[in-house]
């Protein structure tokens, strides 16, 4: 009873700590690779970078010896300190103080009473195994092998006599998340940046409005968060003609793809986006000590997966060194379930499985992208009957917006990634990035449009928006405490190391 009493004094206060911890890290790295912030301002930049820091040098500390709770006490510890180092030398230190209470506010809120998704089984162990044992000790498993780093992250920001704490990770990024969407409406709006105060806005809502529970979170969302950043940056320095150096910005974008890569594999795609600032790099001024640097960050990943799986890659079948046909059969268990053969008993090699997938997956995606597509459409369509005798116009000004130089390359790039996605692995959990930017760049002229003719009735629309799914996000978020406590007796639900079942109802 003292320990869950603990679990719940406690939960408010490890989530700023952590918070602050992740921050110094990433204030000290960004200070060595990059020397400032970038043009944006994206707190999630510095997060990030953060976690990209502690995840590299844990990795390898754990090669030898398992993540203790001590070392993560440590860590945590020395995080704060290089923060309140930092802190004081910034000049508006009213901001960031802000900052920080609205994100642990609104973590604690997000994650508070919240019920682990269906795969929390199999992380949870992942989790543990990071606690209990080195990396030499770990066995192979189909589910532990597809190590996502998330995970990792996640054993060395929890304390195993602290349960809660396996909540706050994926709580605090998506709360970083929320603050940078609705700081970058507000300050690029006022700048006139009008494609990144479009796009932050529909990430702002789609985040609120469809995944404001933290099961929705699981490994898929957080690399979803990397790739969205990397899209920002891209559209600030070709759409908003940002002066900000293409060397940085293609390190940065760099360092970011690979964290969402060892993350979740499925993100790899996005790597066709930063092939646009291949083009602007001027060759001499880019720092190849820190390319070098930045691409040699995911190597002890790699050499995590080769000793747990065998693969380099689980379970990529060419990155195999052993245990090669479980890898093809796992290859295949995933092409059936993606594509709705649940019992993988159906020749994939034709197109047969797409009645099977319509049966299975569209109503899902439906479901979810439904509303979030009629509250973003409906008032181009009240700007459009007000304006009368502009058919032609509108065409001509839609054709103008949807083929400009580097326009037409995001769309083209979204469409390859979404026909990847499709005929190789259709599952909404592996698609989440790229159907969300598919609507999200067909839709951004529609609302330039709406901004040239009727900014004060779409200003309008979107705060009163906005308004009503932060409302719903807040409603959905607090009814969690019923749902949760007529299905557990704890929170978390996990007794001395196991996770507990639900009662029944």
């Amino acid at each position: 009873m003292i320990l869950e009493n603990l679990n719940l004094f406690l939960f408010p206060l490890f989530t700023t700590l952590i918070l602050i911890s992740i921050l110094g890290y990433g204030t000290l790295i960004n200070k060595i690779l990059f020397t400032n912030e970038f043009e944006l301002g994206l707190k999630n930049l510095i997060f990030i970078q953060g976690l990209i820091f502690t995840g590299f040098f844990f990795t390898i500390f754990n090669f030898f010896i398992p993540i203790s709770n001590n070392s993560s006490l440590l860590l945590i510890l020395c995080g704060i300190l290089i923060y309140v180092y930092f802190l004081f030398k910034k000049q508006e230190i009213r901001i960031e103080l802000f900052f920080v209470l609205f994100v642990s506010l609104l973590s604690i809120l997000y994650s508070f009473y919240s019920g682990f998704n269906d795969d929390f089984n199999y992380h949870y162990e992942t989790i543990k195994n990071y606690k209990n044992k080195n990396l030499f000790d770990i066995l192979h498993h189909r589910r532990i092998s597809y190590n996502s780093h998330w995970l990792f992250l996640n054993s060395i920001y929890s304390l195993s006599f602290f349960t809660s704490t396996l909540v706050i990770l994926s709580s605090l990024f998506f709360s970083v998340s929320i603050y940078d969407f609705l700081n970058l409406c507000k300050k690029t709006l006022n700048q006139g940046k009008y494609y990144i105060s479009i796009i932050s806005f529909f990430c702002l809502i789609f985040f609120l409005g469809a995944l404001n529970h933290l099961k929705d979170l699981g490994t898929d969302i957080p690399g979803v968060i990397v790739s969205i950043y990397i899209i920002l940056l891209i559209t600030n320095k070709f759409l908003e003609k940002s002066k900000e150096s293409s060397e940085n910005i293609f390190l940065i974008s760099i360092l970011l793809l690979q964290f969402a890569f060892i993350i979740k594999i499925s993100n790899f795609l996005v790597v066709l986006f930063i092939f646009l600032l291949i083009f602007e790099i001027k060759y001499r001024k880019l720092n190849y000590f820190l390319f070098l640097v930045i691409c040699l960050i995911p190597v002890p990943w790699f050499f995590q997966n080769y000793i747990i799986s065998g693969c380099l890659i689980w379970p990529v079948t060419i990155t195999c060194f052993s245990n090669i046909d479980l890898a093809i059969k796992e290859i295949n268990i995933i092409g059936a379930f993606a594509k709705g053969d649940q019992h993988n008993s159906m020749n994939l090699g034709n197109f047969n499985w797409i009645l099977i997938w319509l049966d299975n997956h569209l109503y899902k995606i439906l479901e979810i992208y439904f509303i979030y597509l009629i509250l973003l459409f409906v008032p181009f369509l009240y700007v459009y009957l007000k304006i009368k005798n502009s058919s032609t116009y509108i065409i001509k000004y839609f054709r103008n917006k949807y083929f400009e130089n580097y326009y037409i390359f995001l769309i083209l790039f979204i469409l390859i990634c979404n026909l990847i996605w499709f005929f190789f692995a259709p599952a909404y959990r592996f698609g989440i990035f790229y159907n969300l930017f598919l609507i999200i760049f067909l839709l951004v002229p529609l609302w330039l449009f709406m901004i040239k003719y009727s900014f004060k009735f779409i200003t309008a629309y979107a705060k009163v928006i906005l308004v009503v799914v932060f409302i719903y996000f807040i409603f959905e978020n607090l009814m969690r405490l019923d749902w949760y406590t007529k299905r557990y007796n704890i929170w978390p639900p996990i007794n001395q190391g196991e996770l507990l079942e639900r009662n029944k109802t």
